[in-house]
């Protein structure tokens, strides 16, 4: 059995900002604050997609006391929805699994949150559909792989009042917030900042596979907007899923320029190619 942390400092209107640091989770505390009755003595929560991402939620959110994971949701049922269970488990927490979000928010009346980590391209769906079922929402980055989707996303949430959160983490890091409270803001060390440039170095990824035992029919596959196992397992090589390097980490730069200038860039350009797209 794995033991939970007693946090005696944490509670529901702050665990989030611990998870934020850990893996880019989540809502911050006055986001908190409306998800639940005040007098609730848990935070009831969800996590759609139960991959990499949802797994390290998951072993997040269990260090912190006051949260419970009453849910989880993924498509690939015969291997992610089973490592998450097998890891709630291990917490000796009581939850339910389900293969449709759309089922888990009928099935669920008393969740207070829910935590996205599923593709880019199913973002805006699934938040737009747990804001108007009144549920404030965390949502991994990318925000979403079309501009027209991440407008609904915030006109959804403007429109039901309930707080939705990007997962660019480095907002909640106490390095970036002491360079800009104090290097940038309060003693001007840098003076007028013209230019900001960002880099990322990291490997081509590799082909990730699958057990090949575990794959999903193709049937459902189809249904949820992918063509093949190799597919779903690669998503953010494939335009109409994802955005390749430039959104995955290139979006956690060009938040920080945002961030810092207090406002969005006039205009942008690209350079290179695109031979390995």
């Amino acid at each position: 059995m794995q033991k939970r942390e007693n946090l005696n400092q944490w509670n529901r209107r702050n665990f989030i900002r611990s998870t934020a640091m850990a893996g880019g989770l989540v809502l911050s505390s006055s986001a908190i604050g409306k998800a639940a009755p005040a007098d609730a003595e848990e935070l009831n929560i969800a996590i759609i997609g139960i991959g990499a991402q949802g797994q390290q939620l998951i072993n997040t959110c269990m260090k912190m006391t006051g949260v419970r994971i009453q849910a989880i949701c993924d498509i690939w049922e015969n291997y992610n929805l089973k490592q998450g269970s097998r890891i709630l488990t291990g917490f000796q927490q009581e939850h339910k699994t389900y293969v449709d979000y759309q089922d888990m928010l009928a099935g669920e009346k008393d969740l207070h949150a829910v935590l996205i980590a599923t593709p880019d391209f199913c973002h805006a769906e699934q938040t737009v559909a747990c804001l108007q079922a009144g549920l404030p929402v965390y949502c991994e980055s990318m925000m979403a792989n079309r501009l027209d989707d991440a407008r609904k996303m915030a006109q959804a949430a403007k429109e039901t009042g309930k707080p939705l959160q990007i997962g660019f983490q480095r907002r909640s890091h106490p390095k970036y917030q002491y360079c800009l409270d104090h290097i940038v803001n309060e003693t001007k060390l840098l003076g007028e900042i013209t230019a900001l440039n960002g880099q990322w170095n990291r490997p081509v990824q590799t082909d990730r596979g699958y057990p090949r035992r575990s794959p999903l029919d193709e049937a459902v596959l189809n249904k949820y907007g992918y063509r093949s196992m190799q597919q779903f397992r690669n998503w953010q090589w494939y335009r109409d899923l994802g955005g390749g390097p430039i959104a995955e980490l290139g979006s956690h730069q060009i938040d920080i320029f945002n961030w810092f200038m207090n406002t969005p860039p006039k205009s942008v350009y690209a350079g290179g190619g695109t031979e390995f797209y």
